[in-house]
């Protein structure tokens, strides 16, 4: 019976350079799931995009755990209808005018803004916003949510879609509250895919 030919130098050498860089991504991974992201503070006067996203020293920012109405939604039922998402954003322009916001971030999403806490004071803008019935709860701020439902306040006093749905049927793009992968995640994790497709193939 023929014995396999033993491999040669080269080929070890290459299996071995191939161990070490899938080892060292699997370290890289596990050092980026232990380590916690430390909360980035901004600071400054703020622009009002929407209900829901804020702009301070050119960093755009969005309320974490909210959902504003879009600026073209209409909430209400004709020919009563309202234009919703103008009135979050005209709510959270009065907000932070002539003041000074202060944000803190907790990651980034999938449009790359900063996700984060903002303040006007002691007074949590993320919280007011739903509290007033300007903005759903999206994660969070659920008891601030009941409050505004109880009162039938902003998009309470009527019918209306939620933002999310919105989007959905106008064809424009779902956003999240929750950090999305960041581009060097997403190579880190593709180089891991392919070291660990060509070890399948030598071993």
């Amino acid at each position: 019976m023929n014995q396999p030919a033993p491999r040669s130098a080269i080929r070890k050498l290459a299996d071995i350079c191939l161990m070490l860089i899938f080892f060292g991504l699997v370290a890289l991974l596990v050092a980026r799931i232990d380590q916690d992201p430390e909360a980035v503070g901004l600071s400054g006067s703020a622009y009002v995009i929407d209900g829901d996203t804020l702009v301070i020293s050119q960093q755009h920012i969005r309320l974490k755990g909210i959902d504003a109405p879009e600026l073209a939604q209409t909430c209400g039922r004709p020919p009563a209808l309202r234009n919703c998402g103008q009135l979050a954003r005209q709510a959270l322009q009065k907000l932070v005018a002539k003041t000074e916001v202060h944000c803190e971030e907790q990651g980034r999403d999938k449009f790359d803004r900063v996700l984060a806490t903002c303040f006007v004071g002691q007074t949590n803008l993320n919280r007011i916003m739903v509290e007033t019935g300007q903005a759903i709860a999206y994660g969070d701020y659920r008891d601030a949510e009941v409050i505004a439902r109880g009162r039938k306040l902003g998009i309470w006093a009527d019918a209306f879609e939620t933002p999310q749905d919105w989007r959905r049927t106008h064809d424009q793009a779902t956003e999240t509250s929750q950090p999305e992968q960041s581009l060097v995640s997403e190579t880190i994790d593709g180089v891991v895919e392919w070291v660990n497709g060509l070890l399948g193939g030598i071993w």
